[in-house]
């Protein structure tokens, strides 16, 4: 049974998205679950985005009093209108939406009815690809992943998504440990935010059905040329997931499979055209291990450029297949 007084604030980000807004909002608006907070940031878009957005909303006047709208003086970026988003939530649990993406009409209450029968601070989904042909693919959810390992493989970097939507956020996750979005971080800001906040969620839970559709720009979603902008940004990322685990994660829990997602981080950014000295101005990682510091080392040599990313992807196959082992050892420690 559902608690009557749970609000869930869906937040959503809205900037050039005229083609998409309707389609987004309406599955928002007919969703089966009815205590929702609608925040939409418009981060100054120069299309019709919110003008269909207000039309749509004409449409569904009983969810009028839940909505808000809020204005960006200056186009600020993802980042930005995130952070503004909740700044203005109310909810007990937040949700995340982009706003060329949109949700099966249930995706809400399969999120809270997980949330009340497991108490979880976050509760993930599994989501739908959706490609411009119409296909779409399922992202499976693993419902079996711990906390810990999810934060492991979210870290290593290329394991497992790590969006922030498609996940119900308890709020205080963020309040409570001044977790938040950041300006000027536009690409990989969910890198940023989601594994923060798992870090500091005391429980999870996962569910295996879709409760969001992602809309793919090109029909093969691998992986193409790096932008400057998108590089700069993937650093900044980072460099605050960085200093947030050296101040937080004191025992070095998850250290090898952060230094492994600094390496990976590296040879994308090496391979996008950055010199090691543009590296160093966005990102102050120094290696802690041995075998990241060699690592670190060849990192002026573009001849081994290939060879790093081939040296992340084996240890990244070795660190997943480890980490059972690793768990399974804690545990008997733990019990004897």
């Amino acid at each position: 049974m559902f608690d009557p007084h749970m609000t869930v604030s869906i937040l959503v980000p809205v900037y050039g998205v005229e083609q998409y807004i309707e389609q987004c909002a309406v599955s928002l608006f007919e969703q089966t679950y009815k205590e929702i907070e609608y925040i939409f940031v418009d981060d100054c878009s120069v299309d019709h985005s919110i003008d269909i957005l207000n039309d749509v909303l004409s449409r569904y006047p009983s969810r009028r009093a839940q909505v808000r709208m809020v204005r960006h003086e200056q186009n600020r970026g993802l980042g930005a209108a995130r952070k503004t988003a909740l700044s203005h939530a109310t909810g007990e649990f937040v949700l995340n939406v982009d706003s060329d993406d949109y949700l099966p009409l249930d995706a809400v209450e399969r999120l809270v009815q997980a949330q009340l029968s497991s108490g979880a601070d976050i509760v993930s989904g599994a989501f739908l690809y959706l490609y411009p042909d119409g296909s779409t693919r399922q992202e499976t959810c693993l419902t079996d992943l711990s906390r810990q390992r999810m934060l492991r493989l979210f870290l290593a970097q290329n394991t497992i998504p790590y969006n922030i939507w498609a996940r119900l956020i308890r709020r205080t996750l963020y309040t409570d440990h001044g977790i938040d979005a950041i300006d000027g971080i536009n690409y990989a800001e969910d890198y940023a935010l989601t594994s923060r906040l798992l870090f500091v969620a005391k429980s999870t839970c996962n569910i295996n059905h879709a409760v969001s559709v992602y809309r793919l720009a090109t029909d093969t979603g691998t992986f193409h040329q790096m932008h400057h902008h998108h590089a700069v940004s993937l650093l900044k990322a980072n460099e605050v997931v960085w200093h947030f685990f050296q101040a937080n994660d004191k025992n070095g829990e998850f250290g090898y499979a952060l230094e492994l997602g600094m390496l990976n981080t590296m040879q994308r950014v090496l391979a996008a055209g950055l010199s090691k000295k543009e590296i160093a101005e966005y990102l102050h990682y120094r290696p802690q291990r041995l075998l990241f510091r060699l690592c670190h080392a060849c990192f002026a040599h573009k001849p081994v450029h290939r060879l790093l990313r081939l040296t992340y992807l084996a240890l990244k196959w070795w660190y997943k297949r480890l980490i059972p082992l690793l768990v399974y050892i804690k545990e008997q420690q733990y019990f004897d």
